[in-house]
């Protein structure tokens, strides 16, 4: 890859992870604007709230953004840690590809479809679609699960892919040691009924998460430019 275009590929990145610090916000800060459903029948009423489909399009769009940001991290990292660079951006990887593929399954199969055409529906096809609602997001369920294991994992290997650094690199290795936990935390208290440990989800993830994917972009953006100066030097 030619100077040029690994600048262009860093400022990509990290303009990416920049915008994954603000959509990281808003995927917390959006849930809290309305009430969690307590009945089937509110959750019908999901598919007409703006808040909640803002969430759900914002966590679509966050994905391939962080990916991106990922991406250019393992190629940062690669020269030194290919292995572990290369397992951390793959289980990310799937970690996107579960999310995008169950948010798109939400937004258009269940929300544009079954929750809109259910209260149109007859009183005959109303428990179908009640069915296929309950089923699918009983199996999106299992498959969130497999999703934080995958980005646990991501996590994990990029930490340690980023360990043996110096200066901001080694704050984003910081960063993503602690990510660990919290995800680890997330699996506890939404699979294992440890439900204490939601409420320390909520008060460090709105501020652990966003700041990361920020040092993230600014350490990408200060690569970008190291190897734009390198380029002049070598005019």
């Amino acid at each position: 890859m030619s100077q040029i275009q690994e600048n262009s590929l860093l400022k990509i990145a990290g303009i990416a992870a920049f915008t994954t610090a603000f959509t990281t916000f808003l995927l917390w800060w959006l849930p809290q604007q309305y009430a969690p459903p307590s009945n089937f029948e509110e959750q019908i009423q999901l598919a007409q709230n703006p808040y909640y489909l803002a969430r759900l399009w914002v966590n679509f769009v966050h994905i391939p953004l962080a990916l991106m940001g990922y991406l250019g991290l393992a190629y940062v990292v690669q020269h030194k840690a290919l292995l572990r660079a290369t397992a951390g951006f793959s289980w990310f990887l799937i970690w996107g590809t579960i999310e995008m593929l169950g948010i798109a399954g939400i937004i258009f199969t269940v929300n544009k479809n079954w929750r809109v055409n259910y209260t149109a529906a007859a009183e005959t096809e109303q428990p179908f679609i009640k069915a296929h609602i309950e089923y699918y997001m009983a199996v999106w369920d299992s498959q969130f699960f497999v999703l934080l294991i995958a980005f646990l994992l991501g996590t994990i290997f990029f930490g340690w892919a980023t360990w043996k650094s110096k200066g901001l690199e080694r704050v984003v290795s910081y960063l993503f040691w602690l990510a660990a936990p919290l995800t680890i935390f997330i699996i506890l208290s939404g699979y294992f009924q440890v439900n204490w440990l939601g409420g320390l989800v909520g008060v460090i993830y709105p501020i652990l998460q966003p700041v990361s994917r920020l040092l993230l972009g600014i350490f990408l953006w200060r690569k970008a430019t190291s190897v734009s100066s390198e380029e002049v030097n070598t005019i």
